[in-house]
């Protein structure tokens, strides 16, 4: 399970929950956006993609169903590192990729007493 905030000038613009879920045909990627007072944005549930490959260091999961998005893939870079990239190809228009560095957030040191 993991969370996303896009934040513009202190004020929250989307949150955005995902799994990734082992089911009886395949393992799927479930995506979902909210407002900051939880209200989804996608009608009437998540999105879900299928797992289209998986190696040591990144999975590709598509959208069978249309383009929003078609394709996202997570690379592993370090340990504490990976980047997500998600392709969007809307029924008109040109194509979004948006592409995200995620990093391990660093354990806090001790409060000094």
């Amino acid at each position: 399970m993991g969370t996303f905030q896009l934040e513009e000038n202190d004020k929250t613009l989307v949150l955005e929950l995902f799994t990734v879920v082992d089911e009886p045909d395949g393992i799927k990627f479930h995506l979902r956006h909210f407002t900051p007072s939880l209200v989804a944005w996608e009608k009437p549930g998540p999105i879900v993609l299928d797992l289209a490959s998986a190696d040591a260091k990144s999975v590709v999961f598509e959208n069978p169903v249309d383009g929003q998005p078609k394709r996202t893939t997570i690379t592993r870079v370090d340990a504490d590192t990976y980047i997500s990239k998600s392709e969007v190809i809307p029924e008109k228009g040109d194509p979004q990729v948006t592409e995200i560095t995620y990093r391990r957030q660093k354990d806090a040191p001790p409060p000094k007493h």
